[in-house]
């Protein structure tokens, strides 16, 4: 009996490279699944891999799955679409086209009419939440109905999910979409115009920034090209500075804001029409974390955010990092209050080559973060990470203060020192004239190699070893 291998099945495997087979309940979190589930999709991975031991126990399974180097093609051949892959399919298809043939499609889906007007429901039930209202006529079909500028709404979500999750989608997906996608204006000149705002105008702050801009081009513009109509494209409307700066400053600093305004008129995105504005501003400022409604929660989410790092790394964020911080606290606050919330699985995470003890430190951040933002993103725990830990402190002034040591040699130990305790050296002063110096000199810290008669409570003392 074959095992039925869906995108679960793939992207747990990825999952469980990537934490070296440890941690199952990282991976039972991050799915949101129960341990027996995950076992038994463990098993079926196991279990698709021809000439492959009979092991019952999971920790063997594992190994071998991890020793085996084709896994993931030999899945991916096997691969079939889920009933939530189906739905979302078919949300991609009625949002395009306009209509649905459920006879042509339940053959090509390989499945009942039955099962289709089932799937129907839940589609209906999506696309409500974009105003967007489905209607089946007997012997004609299933109709999409509401406003254009809704369609495109819905359309770049679900384009979206559809560029972040394509690795894992069935094939299908590829035959029906990808042409539509992924041709010479998409894939590379828009792809030129994106990596220009991202590149020079600060705009590369998170994972899928490319996605997002991408997809909010082809449903925007691409896909609903009636015509060049300059006159009341962005480009045109935009073309004095004054003007193009009245609606975009709020996003960009004054200098990004020039450069922004250069790019953006020798790209595509100047053939979006002018009364969709609102729409680009927002997934700039998704792009950018500029999100002025949600600066004043700031210090409240920063309150979380300092109980989250101090349960973690028993630390707290200082004044430095909750600047360097920001964005992404304000994205990730942004993110947590969607009224409407379509599921994505972002694994961009999973191709950085991350050694295991900064995975495991991830993974402790993650599961310390879920338990206050519900859809916070590993991609997002990742950047959380890296930024906290690309803040340096700033460094301690100190005199070095010896007494039977040569000065040549504690001189010489000067950019040592300096690098292994992150301090910048003033001076060197032998303890026989310290009584001058101190006179002439404000000092705070002292350095020193061995015990001293000083007064201790006047000065910050910082042991210095000589086995640098």
């Amino acid at each position: 009996m074959s095992v039925a291998i869906y995108s679960r099945h793939l992207r747990i495997l990825r999952l469980l490279n990537f934490t070296k087979g440890e941690n199952l309940e990282f991976i039972q979190s991050f799915f949101k699944i129960s341990k027996a589930n995950l076992n038994l999709i463990i098993r079926d991975i196991h279990d698709s891999v021809p000439n492959i031991s009979n092991s019952k126990k999971i920790d063997l399974i594992i190994k071998e799955i991890l020793n085996h180097e084709n896994i993931f093609e030999i899945l991916k051949s096997n691969q079939i679409i889920s009933k939530d892959e189906r739905v979302f399919f078919l949300i991609l298809k009625i949002l395009i086209k306009g209509n649905l043939n459920l006879e042509s499609l339940s053959k090509k889906l390989e499945v009942s009419r039955r099962t289709l007007n089932g799937d129907l429901v839940d589609i209906k039930k999506d696309l409500e939440n974009f105003d967007l209202i489905i209607e089946s006529h007997t012997g004609k079909g299933v109709f999409l109905t509401g406003d254009n500028i809704n369609v495109k709404r819905a359309l770049s979500c679900y384009i979206y999910k559809f560029l972040v999750e394509e690795p894992y989608l069935p094939q299908i997906f590829l035959d029906y979409f990808s042409y539509l996608f992924h041709d010479n204006e998409v894939d590379i000149l828009l792809k030129k115009d994106i990596e220009n705002f991202l590149s020079y105008c600060h705009m590369d702050n998170f994972f899928c920034n490319r996605e997002l801009l991408k997809s909010f081009y082809i449903s925007f513009k691409y896909l609903d090209d009636k015509g060049e109509n300059d006159k009341n494209s962005l480009g045109n409307s935009l073309k004095d500075f004054s003007v193009f700066k009245f609606y975009f400053s709020k996003i960009f600093s004054n200098e990004d804001l020039e450069k922004f305004y250069e790019f953006f008129h020798d790209s595509l995105f100047k053939n979006i029409d002018f009364n969709e504005i609102p729409y680009f501003l927002n997934i700039l400022r998704i792009c950018t974390g500029n999100f002025p409604e949600e600066s004043i929660y700031f210090y409240e989410h920063l309150e979380v955010w300092n109980e989250i790092i101090k349960k973690t790394f028993n630390k707290e964020i200082s004044p430095k990092e909750a600047e360097i911080l920001k964005k992404i606290i304000l994205r990730v606050g942004v993110s947590s209050k969607q009224k409407h919330y379509l599921s994505i699985q972002e694994l961009y995470f999973l191709n950085l080559h991350i050694d295991q003890e900064t995975v495991e430190k991830c993974i402790a951040l993650f599961t310390n973060f879920r338990e206050h933002y519900w859809n916070i993103s590993f991609n997002d725990v990742i950047s959380i990470y890296f930024l906290l830990n690309s803040v340096k402190s700033e460094k301690k002034e100190i005199v070095i203060l010896y007494r039977d040591i040569p000065k040549y040699m504690v001189e010489n130990l000067k950019d040592k020192i300096e690098h292994q305790y992150n301090v910048t050296i003033k001076d060197f002063v032998n303890i026989h004239f310290f009584d001058t110096f101190k006179k002439n000199n404000s000092i705070k810290t002292l350095g020193v190699f061995t015990e001293l008669p000083i007064d201790t409570e006047k000065y910050e003392i910082l042991n210095l070893n000589l086995n640098i």
